[in-house]
């Protein structure tokens, strides 16, 4: 395990004990929330405890950091109540799997994509073509979402056209260094470490190039997901917990993504270099990494990516209802 890896693993594990046992007014209702541990997802929740947002909202968060190939597992067997970590297709998958689980919020753009080497030769996804790439796994949303958009935008399949080496997120950074792979597809904060190790660049940076592909839209790479039927159950805390990310998510534009110079959010991250972090602010700001936008139409153009997807087959064969929701339209409008 490289440094860096164990320098992840071990703030992430400091970090869920620290959040895990921290003890607020007992007669604030608890909500427990998660988002994958190492990647800028988590960041939102950092600030939230940070700054006190789940308390002046009028909820207890309990937030767990997680790894990347078990967070999915764990909100589906109802260790969490809500997962800031889980995406549209995967919400797909698991309701034609029979989890009536929904996307009630966005939370991030995609803050991923192929990554290459600064000396590497290649200027699109097709130029990977037979060259080897490093992944963490075929059903990981990062590689699902790659996998849809270079099927879109350039007509080939990377699971049949790329020869991939499959280990963690973490371990794809040195991999990369090392010249065993040509490319990888990873998120944030590893992408930012990749291009500092290796002085790469984004052959393919999937929001922004598959936004300006189709004149605006793109999907998430994370959405606020429940299970429907705790959000009927508890709609004043669906809303509050919405609230408390609005809030966190504008502090972090305000400061123009300084915040993440904060000690607790480079230990939530494990970033050990200061350079990492410099290159992981610049990306932020360039991409901006979150959102709240949420109406009808991005809805919409939601649910038209995934009837694109299943068109094709590659991830996904239908589009079950319900994936995605808006609260005023599921449990009525705050207070109601």
């Amino acid at each position: 395990m490289s440094s860096i890896s164990k320098g992840k693993s071990v703030a992430a594990a400091s970090v869920i004990a620290l959040m895990a046992t921290g003890v607020l007014a007992q007669d604030v209702p608890e909500v427990r929330i998660q988002a994958v541990a190492g990647s800028l997802g988590g960041v939102p929740l950092m600030v939230m405890q940070a700054e006190g947002l789940d308390e002046k909202h009028g909820f207890n968060g309990v937030f767990d950091l997680l790894p990347s190939d078990s967070a999915a597992q764990n909100f589906l067997i109802g260790n969490s109540d809500i997962a800031m970590d889980n995406d549209i297709i995967g919400v797909s998958i698991a309701r034609t799997e029979g989890f009536d689980v929904t996307a009630f919020y966005p939370v991030g753009n995609l803050y991923m994509g192929i990554v290459v080497p600064g000396d590497s030769e290649a200027e699109t996804p097709e130029d990977l073509i037979g060259m080897n790439v490093g992944h963490f796994g075929a059903d990981s949303g990062t590689t699902m979402f790659i996998r849809s958009i270079v099927q879109e935008m350039y007509g080939f399949d990377v699971l049949e056209e790329y020869n991939f080496s499959q280990v963690g997120p973490a371990a794809l950074v040195p991999l990369l260094e090392s010249g065993d792979v040509d490319a990888i597809f990873n998120f944030e904060s590893y992408v930012s470490e990749a291009m500092l190790a290796t002085g790469g660049r984004y052959l393919l940076q999937a929001g922004s190039d598959y936004a300006e592909f189709t004149g605006g839209f793109a999907p998430w790479i994370t959405n606020m997901v429940a299970h429907t039927s705790w959000l009927e159950e508890n709609p004043e805390l669906a809303y509050a917990v919405r609230d408390a990310y609005d809030e966190a998510i504008a502090i972090m534009s305000e400061s123009g993504y300084e915040i993440l110079r904060e000690e607790y959010i480079v230990s939530g991250l494990g970033i050990t270099s200061p350079e990492v972090l410099d290159v992981l602010i610049e990306n932020a700001s360039t991409f901006d990494y979150f959102t709240n936008e949420w109406t009808p139409e991005i809805i919409e153009g939601g649910y038209g990516f995934l009837e694109g997807l299943a068109e094709e087959g590659l991830v996904i064969t239908e589009v079950p209802e319900g994936v995605m929701v808006r609260l005023e339209d599921l449990v009525g409008e705050p207070g109601a």
